[in-house]
């Protein structure tokens, strides 16, 4: 079982996009998946409940001190659902205040993983400056950067790249980089092609297969589906399908026959 960070010091970066197609696909092969949303505006729960689900996962299980069981909501594509609001956020800060241990989060989550033996877990992050974003990281076993190729975002993956190995080198462990994601990319654009190919001269084989912009993608979210099921010819939807490939590739996740 692995829990995998999908995190970007910048906002507006398709984080939470990147972990609604990841869990589809996953789901649709066979695997157990688990979203744990952890973004106070809950946009994941929102896409994967279609109106979203009015409780706090984060706030049940780290301040109530309800049972994994409890809390665990069934969503689209049999994911399963951890589902975050403003509460969320709450929770974080509350978790903070009352200076509860730093691996209380990771404690947490490891719980639902021993209650419901997902293979996977992706935790759709909060922004990098939200209390109890660090504490969130070291519940992962990896990072997957979600990134613009332009100057900015390309900073925000120089800074994850940071944090993971701060945390790495305070506590003796901590999550790995995983992968980046070129997201929102004009590949004909000078500037994004410039932008893209610095990405690959600093991060290397990291950098992998890029999402081109596309305007199906706000279709999928505002209707509650996937990219593929607006149109799944589109550019945009094989460079998600083949982001979603390598991840099932570089975790060694086998396809699951349904019989």
């Amino acid at each position: 079982m692995t829990i995998v960070a999908i995190a970007n010091q910048k906002g507006g970066v398709g984080k939470t996009t990147l972990t609604i197609h990841l869990a589809a696909y996953l789901a649709g092969r066979g695997q157990r998946v688990i979203v744990a949303d952890a973004d106070p505006q809950g946009n994941a729960s929102a896409w994967l409940c279609d109106d979203g689900v009015s409780e706090s996962a984060l706030w049940r299980l780290l301040i109530a001190r309800e049972r994994p069981a409890q809390v665990l909501h069934q969503a689209k594509w049999g994911v399963g659902l951890l589902p975050g609001n403003d509460e969320s956020g709450d929770a974080l800060i509350t978790l903070v205040a009352l200076r509860k241990p730093f691996d209380a989060i990771a404690d947490a989550l490891q719980a639902v993983v021993s209650c419901f033996a997902p293979d996977v877990l992706l935790l759709d992050m909060p922004p990098s400056k939200a209390a109890g974003f660090r504490e969130l990281l070291f519940a992962a076993d990896y990072l997957l950067v979600p990134t613009q190729v332009e100057r900015l975002s390309l900073n925000g993956v120089g800074f994850m790249a940071e944090t993971i190995h701060e945390l790495r080198q305070t506590f003796g462990r901590g999550p790995r980089l995983l992968g980046v994601v070129p997201n929102m990319v004009r590949a004909r654009t000078v500037d994004h092609g410039d932008h893209l190919t610095d990405l690959v001269a600093h991060f290397g084989p990291a950098v992998w297969p890029a999402v081109p912009l596309s305007i199906r993608v706000s279709e999928a979210c505002t209707y509650g589906t996937t990219i593929w099921e607006r149109d799944a010819a589109s550019e945009a939807a094989l460079g998600m399908e083949a982001v979603c490939q390598r991840f099932m590739e570089n975790l060694a996740l086998q396809p699951i026959q349904s019989t």
